[in-house]
């Protein structure tokens, strides 16, 4: 008698399966560690911006303003005009605090500058809501502020002299 080689129906199910599974897995993990790195890359941008400010602060006394719509004013010839960002913040011709503001790693999300007594609040959503610096309740002044299309922010960086939520961190 000849005995047939190959795998039976069941045996190739079960290895489609676990394929399956283990291809599920990647994606998942792939999808989390990208949402890790773009959150890691907002915390870095509000960082240089904050920097950026702190020598704003030095050379004029104090914080730039912010607009209506979340931006910094603090651009042009006598320092007034709106910063949009990805544009040079400061005065372009003589001091340039910073080359390029950055954006959100997303197209629909933004970061927020706003005003604090004598500092600022810097605002930016992430996307992992288990990292250890997500701000899930707080004043209203650190959570009602949107990042996005009915995005509230949920994570704040601020100037040294003004406090903190708790669960943030200061520059």
């Amino acid at each position: 008698m000849k005995q047939k080689k190959g795998f039976t129906l069941i045996e190739l199910m079960v290895v489609i399966v676990i394929i399956g599974i283990l291809v599920t897995m990647g994606i998942f993990a792939f999808q989390s560690s990208q949402k890790k790195s773009r959150d890691a890359r907002r915390k870095v941008d509000l960082n240089q911006i904050s920097r950026a400010l702190e020598m704003y602060n030095n050379d004029h006394g104090a914080y730039p303003d912010a607009t209506g719509d979340g931006l910094i004013s603090g651009c042009g010839a006598s320092f007034t005009e709106k910063c949009d960002w990805t544009t040079t913040f400061g005065n372009d011709s003589t001091v340039t605090y910073m080359v390029k503001l950055p954006t959100d790693p997303t197209s629909t999300w933004t970061y927020v500058y706003k005003e604090a007594t004598k500092g600022y609040y810097l605002y930016a959503r992430l996307e992992n809501l288990e990292d250890s610096s997500f701000l899930e309740s707080g004043p209203i002044e650190y959570t009602d502020v949107l990042c996005g299309p009915e995005l509230n922010c949920n994570f704040v960086l601020t100037s040294s002299n003004t406090i903190a939520p708790e669960g943030t961190s200061l520059p």
